[in-house]
């Protein structure tokens, strides 16, 4: 039993009720229960400011509230605070919704005993307190606490509309660490891990509170300078992190040396947007090292820093003409029942076979392609392509294969998404539940509202909906409620982090305690070793895929692999 009572705020105008819960709690041996009582809405908001509340045991009709709307403004001022519904009403619609609007569990008065109330706000407790941790870590880099990727893009939004609204200028540092890759390589990356700790913390204390400081992948770091009257701003900032960077780190005994590449992008003088001015700094980056090379160096976008963006503007109109000349392949990679090693699916991976440079995979063309309107009519054919051949395989097989097919967000939100898939489905034959859309998170958080009517609309075809990459940007409890998912597809850096760190192990747990909660099946990918295998076995993952069982095969391979059977074990060694 814990010492310290866990207080309750009962919000509730029965008098009966109030008894009979106080009752119930007190019958509770194994726990000690403080509970704080109130009829009405607006003192039950004064005493969450006022208290250190646990738990709200909360009935929807008040006084001065009713139904959702009553949950909703307890929610908004208490955010924080897991609540579970206590209604007089058996609806299980009211159920749903109470829970998609921020509630725990919902309890029918009359129907719970001892034992089910106190279990009931044990598990909202521990739900709320995990729910916190995930997003704590899904916010920040696990590595160097500083902010993650999604992080820093919801800090430079702020940022740049408090700028628009304030006036003045913002500068936005992009820098990349010269050097490191060698130090990875020939001294492990645990040594690379504490290199990346110590950068870490010397940006830190460069900056200002108000500013943000963000690790955004392997060795590229940003700084978001809020407040800069001038580029002198920026440049006083810049030197300071190039001379803290100039110390040796000091590591297991060593002295390592890292320098650094930095662009400057300033808003609003180099661009009015987020994407415009992340572009600018990674092409005033590339810039500074293409001048100096390994050595410290800092450079401001210009206009005339074109030869990247001519690259990207190239790299454009080759893929406007790949489409039409068939130089796009799918390949397709299994995914694996982890207990039985049954095949039970197939995602579809778009390549590139370039005529030139041969077979090129996704992260060197992916970037150009999304940022085009082209890449409506290529996720189009991929659609309709790996339809077709789900249905080719769902007749020569006899399995009814899931074909799991990634989403561009401007696909997602296009107008007539739904109506077109729907067309596609038809022409293929490929039944709805055979096919899983995978969509990326940030879609959305781009249009929140435009995506949840697109995959209402989705939802309504039948087709399985997955949320990709959980764990890399928001992956908020928020979303799993709110948008009618059917699996979570763990990132494939959590997979790896999964059996190597504690933390890794903690929101990997997380992610599918999460989707088994939400009655939704847990995917895990980028399997590389049979260690990560063994650990998603222990944690109760429902799928994996990956380089451990299989890479990415073309068409024939595939149904060649298929033809043999639908078992498929490791084919690595860890």
């Amino acid at each position: 039993m814990n010492s310290n009572p866990l207080n309750i705020l009962l919000v509730e105008d029965n008098p009966g009720d109030i008894r009979l819960v106080r009752e119930l709690l007190d019958a509770d041996r194994s726990e000690r229960f403080a509970l704080v009582t109130t009829d009405r809405l607006d003192s039950a908001l004064a005493i969450l400011e006022s208290q250190d509340i646990t738990a709200i045991l909360l009935d929807l009709q008040l006084p001065d509230g009713d139904g959702l709307d009553t949950l909703l403004k307890i929610h908004a001022n208490a955010p924080g605070i897991p609540i579970v519904v206590l209604s007089s009403i058996a609806d299980e619609s009211l159920a749903v919704r109470s829970v998609q609007q921020g509630a725990q569990d919902f309890l029918v008065k009359g129907h719970v005993d001892a034992h089910q109330l106190t279990r009931s706000l044990r598990y909202a407790i521990e739900r709320k307190r995990m729910e916190e941790s995930l997003n704590h870590l899904a916010h920040h880099d696990s590595l160097t606490g500083l902010a993650n990727r999604k992080q820093f893009y919801d800090s430079l939004k702020s940022a740049i509309a408090l700028t628009r609204r304030q006036g003045g200028q913002l500068a936005l540092l992009l820098l990349d660490l010269n050097e490191f890759k060698p130090i990875n390589d020939a001294l492990g990356h645990h040594v690379g891990d504490l290199v990346l700790q110590g950068v870490a913390q010397r940006l830190r204390e460069c900056v200002r509170e108000t500013d943000c400081v963000a690790r955004i992948g392997g060795d590229e770091f940003t700084m978001i300078l809020t407040g800069t009257h001038d580029e002198e701003d920026a440049v006083a900032a810049t030197r300071k992190v190039l001379e803290s960077m100039e110390r040796p780190f000091l590591v297991d005994g060593r002295s390592l040396y890292v320098n650094t590449s930095i662009g400057i992008s300033i808003y609003p003088t180099d661009a009015d947007n987020i994407e415009s001015l992340v572009r600018n700094a990674d092409i005033a980056m590339y810039q500074a090292k293409a001048e100096v090379g390994d050595q410290n160096a800092y450079r401001f976008f210009s206009s005339n820093m074109n030869v990247r963006a001519s690259e990207e503007r190239e790299l454009q109109a080759e893929l406007s003409q790949a489409l039409a000349r068939g130089e796009f392949v799918i390949n397709y990679q299994p995914q694996v029942d982890v207990k039985s090693g049954c095949i039970n699916g197939m995602e579809s991976l778009l390549r590139w076979q370039h005529p030139q440079r041969g077979l090129l995979l996704p992260g060197q063309f992916m970037s150009v392609l999304e940022s085009s309107a082209l890449i409506l009519e290529v996720g189009e054919w991929v659609l309709r392509t790996a339809c077709a051949q789900g249905r080719v395989w769902r007749d020569t097989t006899g399995e009814r294969l899931t074909l799991s097919v990634n989403l561009a967000s401007r696909q997602l939100l296009h107008d007539n998404f739904a109506e077109q898939l729907s067309v596609i489905l038809d022409e293929s034959g490929l039944e709805p539940q055979c096919l899983e859309l995978d969509i990326p998170e940030h879609a959305l958080w781009e249009d929140e509202e435009r995506a949840f009517e697109q995959i209402t609309k989705l939802n309504r075809l039948g087709v399985r909906l997955a949320l990709d990459n959980f764990g890399n940007g928001r992956a908020s409890f928020y979303y799993l409620r709110k948008f009618p998912f059917h699996a979570i597809k763990l990132d494939r850096r959590l997979t790896q982090e999964a059996s190597t760190s504690a933390n890794g192990a903690d929101l990997a747990r997380a992610v599918i305690q999460v989707a088994h909660v939400f009655r939704m099946k847990g995917l895990a990918g980028g399997v590389e070793t049979t260690a990560q295998l063994d650990t998603l076995r222990s944690l109760a993952y429902d799928d994996a895929q990956g380089y451990l069982y299989c890479h990415p095969l073309p068409p024939e391979a595939a149904t060649e692999m298929l033809r043999h059977g639908q078992h498929l074990g490791p084919v690595a060694s860890a």
